[in-house]
């Protein structure tokens, strides 16, 4: 009878053992889950960020060339432009391929005088895309590298950047100059 009651009583103690592992993995996976989440999230946060750098990098060296070389002229829809453009149809073109008009010539904005070379686009984008409007506007447009990718970083730019980005799409557009 000794031996029936020490049984019992092992299984009763391994139940309530087994009872705590199962809590343990339980709160295991709640804090996993929540740590993904926070990790998830200062990703989002550090893609904001750098966009944030990148757009202000990138209209610096378009208000730079407008001072440097004020008397810039692309011929562009029959009139002066001190602003940088792309030498494409329609006036759109990846930010890497945009010139400034110097006296001598297209100077690309990459090897602007401010030293700072022209920034990569963030991971989840393709390269910024620049447009220079008939009426003299000036957009900067950031596309995801994956239709529909990067919903999470749109948002929170949309809301940081309230008023002088919109959506196209998926693609954000930045307003440079109107």
């Amino acid at each position: 009878m000794n031996l029936k009651a020490i049984q019992r009583q092992s299984g009763f103690i391994a139940s309530y053992i087994l009872y705590g592992i199962g809590l343990l993995a339980i709160v295991g996976a709640a804090y996993a889950r929540l740590n993904t989440s926070s990790q998830q999230g200062q990703s989002v946060q550090d893609t904001v960020s750098e966009v944030a750098v990148q757009l202000e990098v990138i209209k610096g060296k378009i208000m730079l060339c407008a001072a440097v070389y004020p008397d810039g002229d692309h011929g562009q829809f029959d009139t002066r432009h001190a602003y940088p453009a792309p030498a494409t149809v329609g006036n759109v073109a990846v930010i890497s391929t945009v010139a400034c008009p110097t006296p001598n010539g297209p100077l690309s904005l990459g090897l602007m005088p401010d030293g700072i070379p022209l920034p990569v686009s963030p991971p989840d984008f393709d390269e910024w895309v620049y447009e220079h409007t008939e009426a003299g506007g000036i957009r900067l447009r950031l596309i995801p590298r994956v239709s529909g990718g990067a919903a999470a970083t749109r948002e929170r730019l949309l809301r940081q950047y309230e008023g002088s980005v919109v959506t196209d799409g998926d693609e954000l557009v930045f307003a440079v100059l109107n």
